[in-house]
């Protein structure tokens, strides 16, 4: 089950809509799951270094961002993105630029994504 939000960012100007396609539980020495977004509609509005998750009793500045995010896909009105999330918490969402994403079910990694290496950092 994927999750979907819609914002519009003015009368004029075209919707945003972002959707969490997949979080997948990633092999390292400290929490980190692998994120695939897909963003349609004003993707240059689109923030992904603003991508974050809540965490209560820090300010927002140290709540998680993505980590070695990459553009997957994209073309008019539309990007996909891949990018790794540290300490993660399953039962929040996340938010973006587009608004708040509630999170999918964990699963597999796909084979496009199969080839994405986690370092760290």
């Amino acid at each position: 089950m994927c999750c979907v939000l819609q914002t519009t960012c003015s009368a004029l100007s075209m919707s945003t809509q972002a959707k969490i396609l997949g979080v997948h539980p990633i092999e390292a020495d400290e929490p980190v799951h692998l994120i695939e977004l897909l963003v349609e509609g004003n993707v240059e509005d689109f923030d992904i270094g603003g991508v974050t998750q809540e965490v209560v009793g820090q300010s927002k500045m140290n709540w998680q961002a993505p980590y070695d995010d990459r553009i997957l896909e994209q073309s008019k009105g539309k990007a996909r993105y891949a990018f790794f999330f540290h300490y993660l918490d399953l039962k929040k969402p996340l938010y973006t630029s587009a608004g708040s994403l509630p999170l999918p079910q964990l699963s597999k990694a796909p084979a496009h994504l199969q080839d994405l290496e986690y370092e760290l950092p």
